[in-house]
């Protein structure tokens, strides 16, 4: 399996599990730490992010073109959006992110994430490397968005000068 083939089955992997699936942007993340790879698929409008962590190798094929055979779903899929997020930061190394029934984690994405496919790996390491500098790069300003919208909703007027407006009690 080369790069190529791991973007389709990834694709093919998130399209069979989530609604609406054609309105997501798609980019492969690495946890912070041991786990297996995380397919992202986010949008702007409505502001979603959807984790969806996965395995790759060689599994048993399902029929088709034989890519659904090399991802399967690793844990259940996790939904980020205005209504249940707690927290979404930029570490400088990774994005943490936190929901209100206090689901967390930690993950990194690059133009190049080497994703780990065992025996299904075309290279001798077990590792496909993917192409996705645009998509990183893309991802990259979503998160920023995300967190400006968050910022905003925290925002608190300066209450200060608010007060100083007020007439002087006789």
């Amino acid at each position: 399996m080369d790069g190529k083939e791991l973007k389709r089955a990834l694709r093919e992997l998130f399209e069979a599990r989530v609604m609406n699936h054609g309105d997501y942007n798609l980019v492969c993340a690495q946890l912070f730490g041991p786990g297996p790879a995380l397919v992202l698929g986010y949008r702007r409008t409505p502001l979603e992010l959807v984790l969806c962590p996965v395995e790759v190798g060689r599994l048993p094929p399902t029929g088709g073109d034989g890519h659904r055979g090399l991802a399967r779903l690793a844990a259940p899929i996790c939904s980020l959006d205005l209504t249940n997020v707690a927290t979404v930061a930029d570490t400088g190394i990774a994005y943490q992110v936190q929901t209100v029934t206090g689901f967390r984690t930690w993950f990194e994405v690059t133009g190049a994430p080497r994703i780990t496919a065992g025996a299904a790996a075309a290279a001798g390491d077990g590792t496909v490397v993917l192409d996705q500098g645009e998509d990183a790069e893309d991802f990259h300003q979503f998160m920023g968005h995300f967190m400006d919208i968050l910022d905003a909703f925290y925002q608190v007027p300066d209450t200060i000068e608010s007060l100083g407006t007020l007439p002087a009690s006789a």
